[in-house]
């Protein structure tokens, strides 16, 4: 922790912890940083008036560590700007195991700011830190050392527990130097001017990491990093500027930088209340009312390592999430990807459940509102995992090149089969479990005559909101019905079933249950959830006189089957899905594809998250997928390719100035100004646009004039005949501009009577014209 120095009132009114949203920093973040060896960060503290850089590095065994802070004042700052810091070090466990863990802490003799600490714990043994002081300090109070005891609910509030301590301190003096046993400790000093301060750790078979040592790992990792950098994601044109390289380096940095290993309780409700099967029409309600009178049950502590969104506002795993931000680290360390992805499965129940929020703890409840606290075990999530099963895949083959940290997957073949064979299972166990329990009803209600039984609907819906899809309230069916059938959720388990195809067939098991699956699926897609009207792929419900219809609000709920894998190069659907990814006026964006379609009822309407605002998420999915079906030379492999070139171009052009401008990257985009909103810091998915900027087999497809026209779906003969055009507006336009003059007023007269209306002034009920009884039917 740190705050100001001045005294009590001001240390009190300052004092810094944890990451918040609305810390009023200039900008924070790891600038390098590589989770095998440290890295550093910078934090610009421009109320305090200090810029403080953390560097963290391991020792070589990894059982030790050292931790430099060194601050430097701002422009504008005092002469004697005095800056406090606070090392708080708990000791879990100790209170309920007081013979098995203990820990003592002493200020250094004849140092103003050593401090020295020795311990013990289960599964670590004996351990020690010390606080060290670099030349050249200049201090205002020399170290103090406080111990205390506190109930283990207490750990995790240190600043709130340091607070106490100085409110009843009496003196001139911020802190009294009370040094002793206790299960928390706080080492405080404070400097003025700038300033370096060194903290050590080491276990007792691992060997203390000097200042010596710090200096020799913190310049051999600040030479080699940005060379791995450039070896992993290396840039093609045009982003070989220097400055993409720093964009990079910050992007990865903060995501690997936001990898936390988690642990406690989840609130759960297990009692199964038959309102939760969702089959009466106001079942929403019904469940609302079954979780008022549920006992929720709290488990017993687990753990989790994961990566999370955002350090300030989502500090905590997210199902969703996890899946789009191991796909870069997959490229950059292997085997740190698969470590993750282990222990989220290890989340998984004998069903298949894994809870869509990994909230472990007090700590985690925290920052989460009540209401969204407990966890469901029929609610699914967006199962972004099985996008790595052929990720890792392509790794082992050498289908795709792998240039990151030497991976034991990679290089022994027997450690990947086996990995595969620990993970199949697994993912096997899932995609069951979400096609039992989000299956879409089919004896209830009307189909299309030649579907199957291939449809599923998202657990968890009530008006506005499908918070289990991960779009929130992208809109749907209102009311909701239980007859309905989601498009996204069908397309899912075809990616799900499309990965276990491919593992099935390296383990060299019968693969042939997952093919017909997936046949099955994309038959669905095509049957049960294209709309002719609309030339789009739509979510579908029971209407009020029980017939089949489709809710047709197109954006990225109409992409998904693009997205996932589901459309090749001569789908017969595809070409009405890339005119709807090209067209200004629906989905293509200046900073990427909308959420929403422009010209819907519902864009930047209510609570607007995801009603048009542009995801890097999803917009790094639809270029991949879209440089995917480019491989193939025909009409509309082509037009996809361009589409991808164009589209790589505009996000990461997106994502890279409003980092420029904010020192940010964020949760959102605004579709129509491209600058950041919701969260900021948000470097989870969003810096997954990195695997966008090595592109070079569609860098050369960037737009010109020509193939612009590709894009927005102009053949050879629309321009000639647009060219034709110019040149007879050029000839006549004499006689043109005489013929206007004379009914030009009476013209202008009808378009007053008549006013054109914007196109997302005026929405069409699609599945309204299919109705025969509809009076504008054909």
């Amino acid at each position: 922790m740190w705050s100001n120095g001045d005294g009590r009132q001001s240390m009190l009114r300052n004092l810094r912890d944890t990451c918040e949203q609305d810390d009023g920093m200039n900008g924070y973040g790891w600038t390098q940083y590589d989770t095998r060896t440290g890295g550093s960060q910078t934090i610009y503290d421009s109320k305090l008036h200090i810029d403080l850089t953390t560097e963290f590095f391991k020792s070589g065994d990894g059982l030790g560590w050292v931790v430099r802070v060194s601050g430097t004042p701002r422009s504008g700052a005092p002469a004697d700007l005095k800056t406090a810091l606070v090392w708080h070090i708990a000791l879990e466990g100790a209170e309920s195991m007081p013979n098995q863990g203990n820990l003592n802490c002493t200020a250094a003799k004849g140092h103003q700011a050593g401090a020295n600490c020795f311990g013990t714990a289960p599964g670590l043994g004996p351990f020690e830190l010390h606080q060290l002081s670099n030349t050249g300090n200049a201090f205002h109070e020399g170290t103090a050392v406080k111990s205390v005891t506190v109930t283990e609910d207490k750990i995790w509030k240190a600043k709130s527990v340091y607070m106490d301590v100085i409110k009843a301190a009496s003196g001139k003096a911020l802190l009294v130097n009370e040094p002793g046993n206790g299960n928390m400790h706080f080492i405080q000093v404070i400097l003025e001017g700038p300033f370096s301060i060194d903290f050590t750790f080491r276990s007792n078979q691992s060997q203390l990491v000097t200042s010596d040592d710090f200096s020799s790992k913190s310049n051999a990792f600040y030479s080699s990093f940005p060379d791995q950098i450039d070896t992993v994601f290396p840039r093609s044109s045009p982003y070989q500027d220097q400055k993409y390289r720093s964009f990079i380096s910050s992007l990865l940095s903060n995501l690997l930088g936001g990898q936390g290993f988690f642990y406690g309780d989840t609130r759960v409700d297990y009692s199964h209340d038959t309102a939760y099967e969702e089959t009466s029409l106001d079942f929403w309600v019904q469940a609302e009312a079954a979780m008022k009178r549920a006992t929720v049950t709290n488990t017993p502590p687990s753990t989790l390592l994961s990566h999370v969104p955002s350090r300030p506002f989502f500090p905590r795993g997210f199902l969703w999430d996890e899946g789009f931000h191991l796909l870069p680290i997959i490229e950059w360390d292997m085997d740190l990807a698969v470590s993750s992805l282990q222990s989220w499965l290890s989340r998984m129940d004998n069903d298949g459940w894994i809870e869509r929020e990994q909230i472990l703890g007090e700590e985690a409840r925290s920052k989460v509102p009540k209401k969204f606290q407990t966890q469901y075990p029929h609610y699914a999530n967006p199962p972004t995992l099985a996008l790595l099963l052929p990720k890792i895949i392509s790794k082992m083959t050498n289908e795709s090149e792998y240039r990151g940290h030497e991976s034991i997957y990679v290089t022994n073949l027997d450690e990947a089969r086996r990995l595969l064979q620990q993970l199949f299972p697994l993912f096997k166990r899932q995609y069951e479990w979400f096609r039992r329990t989000q299956a879409g009803n089919f004896s209830a209600y009307p189909r299309p005559f030649n579907s199957n039984e291939e449809g599923y609907r998202w657990r968890g819906r009530s008006p506005g909101h499908t918070l289990t899809s991960g779009l929130d309230d992208y809109p749907r069916a209102e009311p909701p019905h239980p007859g309905e059938l989601h498009l996204d959720a069908l397309a899912w388990v075809g990616a799900m079933a499309s990965a276990l195809e491919i593992a099935a067939k390296y383990l060299g098991e019968d693969a042939s249950t997952y093919t017909e699956q997936l046949e099955n699926i994309r038959h669905s897609l095509d049957t049960i959830h294209w709309n002719k009207s609309a030339l789009a792929y739509c979510d579908a419900t029971i209407g009020t006189d029980g017939s089949f219809q489709h809710i047709c609000h197109l954006g990225y709920m109409s992409l998904m089957p693009l997205l996932l894998g589901h459309l090749n190069s001569t789908h017969e659907k595809l070409t009405a899905v890339l005119d709807l990814v090209a067209e200004p006026n629906k989905l293509w964006s200046p900073h990427g594809l909308r959420s929403l379609s422009a010209d819907d009822a519902n864009y930047h309407t209510d609570e607007d998250y995801w009603r048009g605002a542009v995801w890097m998420n999803i917009n790094v999915l639809a270029v991949l997928r879209l440089r995917d079906i480019g491989q193939d030379d025909n009409a509309q492999g082509v037009r996809a390719r361009r589409l991808a070139a164009d589209l790589r171009t505009r996000v990461i052009d997106t994502v890279c100035r409003s980092w420029e401008k904010t020192g940010f990257v964020w949760e959102q985009y605004n579709d129509q100004t491209g600058e950041g909103q919701r969260s900021r810091a948000f470097t989870g998915w969003t810096a997954s646009i990195i695997l966008l900027m090595g592109l070079d087999d569609i860098a050369t497809d960037s737009l010109d004039g020509s193939s612009r026209a590709g894009i927005f779906g102009w053949s050879s003969m629309s321009a000639m005949l647009f060219i034709t055009g110019l040149v007879f507006l050029a000839m006549f336009r004499r006689q043109l501009l005489g013929f206007c003059k004379r009914v030009g007023p009476g013209l202008l007269k009808r378009v007053q009577m008549f006013p054109i209306k914007r196109a997302y002034q005026e929405v069409v009920d699609l599945d309204e014209l299919e109705r025969p009884d509809h009076p504008r039917a054909s």
